[in-house]
């Protein structure tokens, strides 16, 4: 029990301070096997979790207010009629707010939901009637168009995700210090679901069976930590050095499941970087099936359909003494979604190869990308539409030794700009209502990757990134750059 409870709080201690991770291809699909002996069912409370969205809005604003002193939070009745009087703009915040912030921030509504009764698409107006309640009356700034759109569509991407791994850690079987670790534990992982359950009482109320909310699924994790060398541009030896950890989880298995539902399967990779000029969180990336099906097998192939939801979030920073002026890349996808093909071939005694293989193609509704020259606010990056196209394929030899290839295309279209004589010290950054620089970006990523996996559950990694950005403007000299990051790191399967 205890040796069980030890993994359940490494797993936790070591995936929450990168907000959650991911994954795209592991060789080894089995991992650690969760079984749900019975499935409970929680009636629909539309009060309780209307209210929930309300109360977390009041709760959010108030430690704005009152803890941290922000000025956006001093609303009074004159703002709110502003606000509904100018309407929705583009806002100037800052690149981690806009399109990493506000999704978790979502993320909460819809676990308000989830967790009293609805079900993926249910929950989603929840989310979007939070959204409309904080740009309205929470904030004496007009209600961003960005935020509504990455509160809503982000939230519910990394809302279902916390609410399924939050379920992994419940049993309410277990009682005494282990039952007080996995509320804790999962209540981390989605806080409004740990405040229902200590409403209802099942925070400490002992069944016969588990009471998970989700039938047994396979989960995948592991942890890689080692430097990483990212250079200032192509060809460059002067860059940052920092300690890099690398997050990788696969839930579910699209290659056994004949058809799956909204995020029966899904896959997140996260790293942070440590010790360096870096943001923290300089990675973050979701894959998550909203639907899909086999439709062909044969022996030990399996080739698999569906329409996947992306989330996608790359940041870096201007590395010091740099002659660039901006960071070298930075691209998001905040609200993303698409078919995609999953093939899958499984080893045997006597042909000891996996093959792995997915790919990708997805209309963006929402993304940033870097920007050369629009400075406004905090923003120093365009916003957009567009869309990507990605492909992962992977091959292991005896379980042992790992070879990934990796190609992600970004193509982001920022449609509404600005007068090109316009002075920006003039401009008022709460309503400037662009959406950055008109023109296009593109980034394209190039990776391949050598994995060793021990018998031991540790594994040694050597990875390289080729990062290629070419940035088009309308009023503007176009800006074609391009740089490189390596990584040598060493991690463990849990």
């Amino acid at each position: 029990m205890y040796k069980d409870m030890k993994r359940l709080v490494l797993f936790c201690c070591l995936c929450l301070p990168a907000g959650i991770l991911s994954a795209q291809q592991f060789p080894e699909m089995g991992g650690r096997m969760y079984t749900c002996d019975s499935i409970r069912s929680v009636p629909e409370r539309p009060w309780r979790a209307a209210a929930e969205v309300f109360g977390t809005n009041i709760f959010i604003w108030g430690v704005n207010r009152y803890v941290v002193g922000e000025d956006f939070a001093r609303i009074s009745w004159s703002t709110i009629k502003s606000n509904f009087k100018t309407g929705p703009v583009w806002d100037t915040d800052k690149f981690s707010t806009n399109l990493f912030a506000h999704p978790y921030h979502g993320s909460l509504y819809f676990n308000a939901a989830r967790s009293n009764g609805y079900d993926f698409w249910e929950s989603v107006p929840f989310t979007v009637g939070g959204s409309l309640m904080w740009e309205f009356f929470m904030e004496n700034e007009p209600p961003s168009i960005n935020d509504m759109i990455a509160t809503t569509a982000g939230g519910a991407a990394l809302g279902e995700i916390t609410y399924r791994l939050s379920d992994l850690f419940l049993d309410d079987r277990s009682t005494g210090k282990e039952r007080i670790g996995r509320e804790i534990l999962a209540g981390l992982l989605s806080p409004v679901r740990a405040l229902n359950r200590l409403i209802t009482g099942d925070a400490w109320r002992y069944r016969s069976s588990k009471g998970r909310a989700f039938g047994y699924a396979p989960v995948n994790f592991t942890i890689n930590a080692g430097p990483r060398f990212l250079a200032e541009q192509e060809h460059s030896s002067h860059g940052d050095v920092s300690l890099a950890v690398i997050f990788r989880l696969n839930y579910g298995n699209p290659y056994e499941e004949p058809a799956f539902s909204p995020y029966e399967w899904f896959q997140i990779r996260a790293q942070v970087d440590l010790l360096s000029g870096q943001p923290l969180i300089t990675e973050f990336n979701t894959i998550g099936a909203i639907w899909g099906k086999q439709v062909w097998t044969k022996e030990q192939r399996t080739l698999s359909f569906g329409i996947f939801q992306h989330f996608d979030y790359y940041d870096s920073e201007h590395i010091k003494g740099s002659k660039m002026e901006t960071g070298p890349y930075r691209i998001s996808e905040a609200i993303a979604a698409g078919p995609g093909l999953l093939y899958h071939k499984r080893a045997t005694p006597a042909d000891r190869v996996d093959i792995y293989g997915e790919l990708y193609a997805n209309a963006v509704g929402l993304g940033g990308s870097l920007t050369d020259y629009y400075r406004v606010g905090e923003r120093d990056y365009n916003l957009g539409s567009g869309y990507s196209v990605k492909t992962f394929a992977g091959i292991t030899y005896n379980k042992r030794w790992t070879f990934l290839l990796n190609l992600e295309n970004y193509h982001i279209f920022t449609w509404k700009g600005y007068d090109p004589d316009t002075d920006f010290s003039l401009v008022d950054p709460n309503t400037f209502n662009v959406q950055g620089d008109k023109g296009n970006a593109r980034l394209a990523i190039f990776s391949p990757k050598v994995v060793y996996y021990s018998r031991k559950k540790w594994n040694i990694a050597l990875s390289y990134r080729y990062f290629s950005r070419d940035s088009y403007y309308k009023y503007h000299e176009p800006v074609q750059s391009s740089t490189y990051d390596l990584m040598l790191s060493w991690g463990i399967k849990i």
